[in-house]
């Protein structure tokens, strides 16, 4: 088995994408301004919303100005997604490249996203979801029926409401490891190939 190294793997990957946006962005006959290039090396952490200013009716809703910088990004990797998949229908550069970004949460997994490239997930994935579905109503069951069925005290239906956020938070908890499981699943089966 090959030792994952997530710094590694995540320069590799950044790297990778990059290079792949400045080649398509060449052969497209416009290569990157300053710009482009300062934000494709630094991506954003957060997004940012601009302020409003005013506490009007009129101005809750909130125009997001454009970023075409970021858009020509999106598509210039959608383009040189789209032309690797062409030469090579299996795609394991990006495939490999959206999940290291994904376990690692950097915001390159943003770009990889808007530009079409998914992590794939396990055929079972699906039957997960609806065997943790069923498991939460039970449990809410399970807490429920025994406060119905005797005496309604404040303490019982807060023990309840307790119950029921514990189960949640349990539940978010574990499909979150699930996930970072499933993505470095995804990238040792890359690095094998």
């Amino acid at each position: 088995m090959l030792q994952m190294d997530p710094t590694t793997d995540l320069e590799t990957t950044v790297a990778f994408v990059i290079r792949r946006i400045e080649e398509q962005a060449m052969r497209s006959g416009q290569p990157l301004n300053e710009e482009q290039r300062s934000l494709l090396n630094d991506l954003p952490r957060t997004p940012t919303l601009p302020e409003t200013g005013t506490a009007e009716p009129d101005s809750l809703t909130v125009r997001m100005p454009r970023d075409l910088a970021y858009e020509r990004l999106c598509a210039l990797a959608k383009a040189a997604h789209k032309e690797d998949i062409q030469l090579n229908p299996e795609g394991h550069d990006w495939h490999f490249a959206a999940a290291v970004a994904k376990l690692n949460r950097h915001p390159m997994s943003w770009l990889l996203r808007w530009a079409g490239v998914k992590t794939r997930r396990p055929w079972w994935d699906g039957c997960l979801l609806f065997a943790s579905a069923f498991a939460l109503i039970c449990c809410w069951m399970a807490l429920i029926i025994p406060a119905v069925s005797e005496p309604r005290t404040r303490l019982r239906w807060l023990g309840v409401g307790v119950g029921c956020v514990a189960i949640v938070l349990m539940i978010g908890f574990a499909t979150r490891r699930i996930e970072e499981w499933q993505l470095k699943q995804v990238i040792e089966r890359y690095r094998r190939i």
